[in-house]
Order: C-alpha cells, then sequence, then structure tokens
C-alpha cells in the first residue's frame, strides 16, 4: 500500500465534510499528516512494535497530543501518542478514520 492509497481512504471517509471536528477541536485540514510509515511501541510491552501509518497529528507544530494511525493489513484505524520520554506508543484500535477521529 502507498501514501497515496491510504490518503484516497481518509478522503473517501471525510467526503465534503471537511468542518467536521471532535471534542479535541481538531481541523482536518491542518491537523491531517503526509501518511508516513512509523514503528510505534506497545506501552505494555517495549519488545513490541506496530508499523503503522501517521496520518494524523493533534498538534502538528509540536507533534504531541494524539495521533491517528493506519494499519494496511487489518485495514482499521487506531489511535497513538508520544510519551514525554519521545517514545510513540499505540493504544489501540478503533475502526474508521472519523471514528477514530471521533473516539479522540
Amino acid at each position: 500500500m502507498s501514501p497515496n492509497d491510504v490518503t484516497r481512504i481518509i478522503e473517501g471517509e471525510i467526503g465534503s465534510d471537511w468542518s467536521h471536528t471532535n471534542a479535541h477541536g481538531v481541523d482536518l485540514r491542518s491537523c491531517l499528516w503526509p501518511p508516513e510509515r512509523l514503528s510505534f511501541s506497545d506501552p505494555l510491552d517495549s519488545t513490541r512494535c506496530f508499523d503503522l501509518w501517521l496520518v494524523l497529528e493533534e498538534n502538528p507544530q509540536t507533534r504531541g497530543g494524539y495521533k491517528i494511525v493506519f494499519d494496511e493489513q487489518r485495514r482499521e484505524f487506531g489511535l497513538a501518542t508520544r510519551e514525554q520520554s519521545g517514545r510513540d506508543v499505540f493504544l489501540g484500535f478503533y475502526g474508521t478514520f472519523m471514528e477514530t477521529l471521533d473516539a479522540m
């Protein structure tokens, strides 16, 4: 799967609802991230990692807050965050992109 494939999935879900936001006030136009393949740690087992597509940063300037990630094998979106140590950790799957955005 390519970054363009991931982008098409997200844009297909958003459709014309670019003003959709969540309890954190995420602005889709400024928080969507060009899909980037990264490794995320399991917060309970530091030896276990997940290779996922990073697609949204809650705070793109600081890279803080929640992140939305995509697993191409499961075709599901989930949440991740950056710990104070700087380690990115995967928190769990939430379903579609919009379901994950709303769960944030």
